[in-house]
């Protein structure tokens, strides 16, 4: 086999790997956001099948790899030096399908949230009564846990005790739903990050100081965010940013050694 009919096989089977990985995602998605209907919006279950799916779509890449080294590679070498370059094509394909693969799971996992979100908000409304007028009353809708709430009709104060589909709101789908409304920042961040990955180190100073802003602004819009969506959360909001801080002083101290 030629050269150039090596390399034309190997095109092709990336190529057919890259759209194998696209209609999987698109797959995936319409699948549990109509699995999310059918089981009456259960989250964890539809999550779990989720998972399951990623994990089929990691096995692209095993197989890309997988078909480089038992079957791509040993052919090119027996023709000739030049298959150090298509090898970076396998590397470069399944960096670029990493990165869609994480924006990917952050709007997909936001979008699954704000659907369920909207349900459970709609139920605990429809389901809350006065217990002294029976008149129907509206929960506080960014406190996820039991709490008093007055009658507007007869002022009676009554005791919301959350169900569990909306007390679970306060856990990973608000986190989902913030990152979401974050995804500009976020894109910023994660541009800035390829553009200190992709000089090789010692990076410049310029480099480090735009990730770190990146890195700051997203995670304060996204604590922001959140804020909105669960208004206790903000006692904890230095707290979180601390945390941040310490991640990125750690990241830091490991890779400006590389």
């Amino acid at each position: 086999m030629t050269t150039h009919d090596l390399i034309t096989r190997w095109d092709a089977f990336l190529y057919k790997m890259n759209q194998r990985f696209h209609d999987s995602l698109l797959q995936a998605e319409e699948a549990c956001l109509q699995q999310l209907e059918d089981s009456d919006y259960d989250y964890n279950t539809t999550y779990r099948s989720w998972q399951a799916m990623k994990a089929q779509i990691f096995q692209l890449f095993e197989k890309i790899d997988q078909t480089w080294d038992t079957t791509v590679q040993p052919q090119m070498q027996e023709v000739g030096d030049f298959w150090m370059d298509e090898m970076k094509k396998s590397t470069t394909l399944t960096d670029k399908l990493h990165r869609h693969l994480q924006r990917f799971e952050v709007v997909f996992e936001g979008k699954l949230s704000q659907k369920f979100y909207d349900h459970a908000i709609a139920l605990a409304n429809k389901k809350l009564t006065c217990t002294q007028c029976h008149a129907p009353i509206t929960i506080v809708k960014d406190l996820f846990r039991a709490h008093y709430i007055s009658c507007s009709f007869c002022n009676a104060v009554n005791t919301f005790e959350p169900e569990t589909k909306y007390a679970q709101i306060g856990w990973s789908i608000i986190d989902n739903i913030a990152a979401l409304q974050s995804l500009p920042s976020y894109d910023a961040m994660q541009k800035a990050l390829n553009e200190l990955h992709q000089h090789r180190p010692p990076q410049p100073e310029l480099l480090w100081n735009n990730y770190k802003t990146a890195y700051y602004n997203y995670y304060q819009t996204y604590f922001k965010e959140r804020i909105k969506l669960k208004s206790d959360a903000e006692d904890r909001y230095q707290q979180d940013m601390a945390r941040k801080q310490k991640e990125f002083e750690d990241y830091e101290k490991i890779h400006r050694k590389s």
